[in-house]
């Protein structure tokens, strides 16, 4: 029977948890899903895991390293149900599931896209309150990123719901510990995989404060340099600059020997020059083999992710007892 399953990362979310399983129960009434699981990864100090595990969702460890870590662990552990289709939304209510769910499944159901986004700017009134003007420019950097490295016209970096099949999450790696969404799209696009932007309705919150969208330009913080690396400008950038101050050093180093008669005892006399020269050509290597090794970082985390979640579950393990917590994920331990 086709199958569907919600992740959703949890933080203290006790007061909106049940509503949010609620409403996505109701929207996937109107798909043809048969079979829907409810998969939390949590990461609360409060009831949340008791209260959704209570109502027959599934409970995994999210990590304690941040929502984006949280996120991938979640996507990874829903490949157990062998689903068709996965939907990431958030646990604190602002996403109308019940209206939005439907929309992005159609996109899939329809082979127009294997990865759908939310956006809550393609259109103007989609944001239901006051969204500060410093959190709207840094959501625009990262935006802009995203195109010039996908190649896409997004309008949003982050929005509250996501939609794609089993296969863009199998293939899905990630670097960040905050940066699954923005990982998620260029990992996508990278692999071919369609990608679709939505209009997205944000309701004002009920309850608590956003952990994200509340401190964007601390969030920017945490993305730009793991977008930035995935991008692969940081190969460009720091090869670039290291290679151009190797040459600016040889070049400097011929103005000084000619400046000296080309001769050994005129540079004697030049020892402040070509202790700068010695700085040029140290600081461009290691600018070189930062770049390198950066890359390989890059490669080896990589790799380790295919190894551990690469059709792990899907084929080894059973999903278990519904409302039963699943094991904790490999490496990650609760909080909650």
């Amino acid at each position: 029977m086709p199958t569907a399953v919600a992740v959703i990362p949890t933080r203290n979310e006790e007061n909106s948890i049940l509503a949010v399983i609620e409403e996505i129960r109701d929207a996937f009434k109107t798909t043809r899903y048969d079979r829907v699981e409810i998969l939390l990864t949590d990461d609360s100090h409060d009831k949340t895991r008791k209260l959704a595990a209570g109502v027959g969702a599934y409970v995994v460890s999210g990590g304690g390293e941040g929502l984006g870590t949280a996120m991938f662990r979640g996507l990874k552990e829903a490949l157990r149900f062998d689903p068709d289709v996965i939907v990431a939304i958030d646990g604190d209510g602002q996403t109308d599931a019940k209206v939005e769910i439907p929309r992005f499944l159609e996109e899939i159901d329809n082979d127009r896209a294997d990865l759908v986004l939310g956006s809550r700017f393609a259109e103007t009134g989609l944001v239901k309150y006051k969204y500060r003007t410093i959190n709207r420019l840094g959501t625009r950097m990262l935006v802009f990123l995203l195109n010039r490295k996908t190649g896409l016209k997004l309008t949003d970096s982050h929005g509250g719901i996501r939609a794609m099949t089993a296969p863009v999450v199998e293939e899905l790696q990630m670097l960040g510990s905050h940066t699954y969404v923005q990982e998620t799209i260029i990992d996508a696009v990278e692999k071919g995989f369609r990608v679709v932007e939505l209009p997205s309705a944000w309701r004002v919150r009920q309850h608590g404060k956003s952990r994200v969208v509340g401190s964007i330009p601390k969030y920017v913080f945490y993305t730009l340099p793991v977008i930035l690396l995935r991008s692969g400008y940081h190969i460009r950038l720091l090869y670039s600059i290291g290679i151009w101050l190797v040459i600016a050093a040889f070049a400097y180093f011929l103005v000084v020997w000619w400046q000296g008669g080309f001769t050994v005892s005129g540079l004697s006399n030049r020892t402040p020059a070509l202790i700068l020269v010695a700085l040029m050509v140290i600081s461009g290597i290691q600018l070189f083999f930062f770049g390198f090794i950066l890359q390989l970082l890059n490669q080896v985390k990589r790799s380790l992710d295919r190894i551990v979640y690469r059709r792990r579950d899907r084929r080894e393990e059973k999903p278990p007892t519904r409302g039963e917590p699943l094991r904790k994920v490999a490496g990650g331990s609760g909080n909650g």
